[in-house]
């Protein structure tokens, strides 16, 4: 019996993974506003100092350079974080390009994390993972990675996402966060593991499997 029905009352609805990954999803939208908002200041002073040393008619090129390169970089930033972040609003096709998923929340929460002094990256792996389809709901696989990596970003640590694939197939998904344990709501977890994908907490390490029978099969990836 739950608290709830103790009290004479009813046990909440669990939450869907639909509804769970708004939820998540709107919290990843925070932190990217705030991040193109940064990038978008930076573009706008750099450019205003290319712009004023390059009326001056001593100018050299060295002179202004550097704060071209920085404002091109950050103008990048923009653009990659934004169509990550548009790529992720849609709904996902099924089978699911697991790879380009996990590189898509990567790219909208690294920068979140730069800022809180840790870091956020895919490790490179021994092999070609690229193009690996696989079964399993889209939004649930979104769900428990980016749950996992907003939590891991408030610690200010190392988190390094690895992908391990065996012919095609992609078998296990492994974050691990230096800074201490990954905290995931069970709530995420169990929503997840009724839809298919099974995630597993290990103290700093969570791993995210998918079935095997009938999982992969190579398809030309879904454009962002």
């Amino acid at each position: 019996m739950t608290s709830a029905e103790a009290r004479g009352g009813t046990a909440a609805p669990a939450r869907s993974v639909d509804e769970l990954w708004l939820v998540v999803l709107e919290q990843i939208g925070g932190r990217v506003a705030h991040e193109l908002k940064g990038a978008l200041n930076g573009v706008s002073v750099n450019l205003e100092v290319v712009r004023s040393r390059a009326a001056k008619s001593d100018a050299s090129a060295s002179s202004v350079a550097p704060f071209a390169s920085s404002a091109a970089d950050q103008l990048e930033l923009v653009v990659s974080m934004t169509e990550a972040l548009l790529a992720l609003t849609r709904a996902p096709r099924e089978p699911v390009d697991v790879v380009e998923t996990v590189a898509r929340l990567v790219a909208v929460l690294a920068p979140a994390a730069r800022a809180e002094g840790g870091s956020l990256r895919i490790e490179q792996q021994s092999r070609e993972v690229g193009g690996t389809m696989i079964r399993a709901r889209g939004n649930a696989v979104r769900l428990v990675i980016g749950a996992s990596l907003l939590a891991a970003i408030a610690r200010k640590g190392d988190v390094r996402c690895r992908i391990e694939a065996d012919d095609d197939t992609v078998v296990n998904i492994t974050c691990v966060d230096d800074a201490g344990p990954l905290a995931v709501a069970q709530e995420v977890i169990a929503a997840a593991a009724e839809a298919g994908v099974r995630a597993h907490i290990d103290g700093q390490s969570m791993s995210v499997s998918f079935p095997r029978a009938g999982a992969a099969r190579r398809r030309t990836p879904e454009r962002a």
